[in-house]
């Protein structure tokens, strides 16, 4: 999947905001030609257009320009039929192809994973067997090494610095855990479907200790996502936004380029709610999905907690990768 710092203003190269008027353009150039369309201007060039167009010289020549952006596909009749609306639609940050393209790799990031479950993932013979707490550090240990294998067949990941790779994963960790529960427990009533079969209940007497995450996996996760009829789609792009954070502690000098993957991620999820869903309602949709954030992001912190009690009081098998991904270091946490 081409990455998002290739989507460049095929005018000036710029980076592009999304698809106006028929070429994939930046800001600037699609103002600079919906302003010379309305108001009619007529330009000349002094050098007999040749002059260079690049995101430092595109001011230089308003002829070159814009027999540029003509050449890159934008259409005149494009902003001749455009209304005029108090509150404007804002413009698609991608063309609908692309977005669905970035949806399929997000797909196939996890359908790749599933080749893998037969060997990381031994399952009860006894479905909705209660589980006990070796089964809940098992499922754990489980969907960590699944989370890791997921990120990798990510191209907008695997093109990070291993130190920023690192910084995220151990951010996003908790909250993968918490994500995966809700989604894959939407079946069920009352209870989180572990990954070996086995059911937690909301009020398990044999793991008290998560009870509380439990109860609220249930509560505000996999009963709204059932509600919704949440799809595969709708599930990894919240896994995607939830993974590239720009505010997580070490990544700092890619901040930008993770905040860019993200809006691609969202602008993606967004055409794809455009989709499925009638389009009266595909605002409040979009903005119930989004709201699973919050509540994803306080239960992966209490999971944590729990995480480093039962660590601190021998009361479960917390493992080198869990310590490594959920407990890093006493001086980090999970971004807010």
């Amino acid at each position: 999947m081409q990455s998002c710092e290739a989507l460049n203003c095929a005018i000036c190269g710029d980076h592009a905001t999304g698809k106006h008027y028929g070429a994939i353009s930046c800001d600037g150039c699609k103002g600079f030609f919906r302003r010379t369309v309305r108001k009619r201007h007529a330009y000349t060039c002094r050098f007999e257009h040749a002059c260079v167009v690049d995101k430092d010289h595109r001011n230089v020549c308003r002829r070159c320009r814009f027999d540029q952006c003509l050449r890159s596909g934008m259409k005149r009749e494009a902003v001749q039929n455009e209304r005029d609306r108090i509150v404007s639609h804002r413009s698609q940050p991608i063309d609908r192809s692309y977005s669905e393209a970035y949806i399929d790799a997000l797909l196939k990031a996890e359908r790749a994973t599933h080749s893998l479950r037969a060997t990381v993932i031994t399952r009860t013979a006894d479905a909705r067997r209660i589980a006990t707490t070796f089964d809940v550090s098992e499922s754990m240990h489980q969907q960590l090494i699944l989370m890791v294998e997921w990120a990798k067949n990510l191209n907008q990941f695997i093109n990070l610095p291993m130190n920023v790779q690192i910084a995220l994963l151990r951010n996003f960790s908790a909250q993968h855990l918490v994500i995966c529960a809700g989604f894959r427990s939407m079946h069920v009533q009352d209870a989180i479907w572990l990954t070996n079969d086995s059911c937690l209940h909301r009020d398990a007497p044999a793991v008290p200790d998560v009870n509380q995450v439990a109860s609220r996996i249930v509560d505000h996760l996999t009963q709204p996502m059932r509600c919704l009829h949440m799809d595969e789609s709708e599930y990894v792009s919240m896994k995607a936004v939830a993974l590239f954070d720009p505010l997580v502690k070490g990544v700092e000098n890619y901040s930008t380029t993770i905040e860019r993957i993200r809006q691609q991620v969202l602008c993606a999820l967004e055409n794809h709610v455009t989709k499925v869903s009638p389009y009266r309602d595909m605002p409040q949709r979009l903005a119930k999905l989004l709201l699973l954030l919050p509540p994803i992001l306080a239960i992966a912190r209490d999971l944590v907690e729990d995480v480093q009690l039962c660590k601190l009081f021998g009361l479960a098998n917390v493992d080198s990768l869990m310590q490594e991904l959920l407990l890093p270091d006493d001086t980090e946490s999970i971004s807010s």
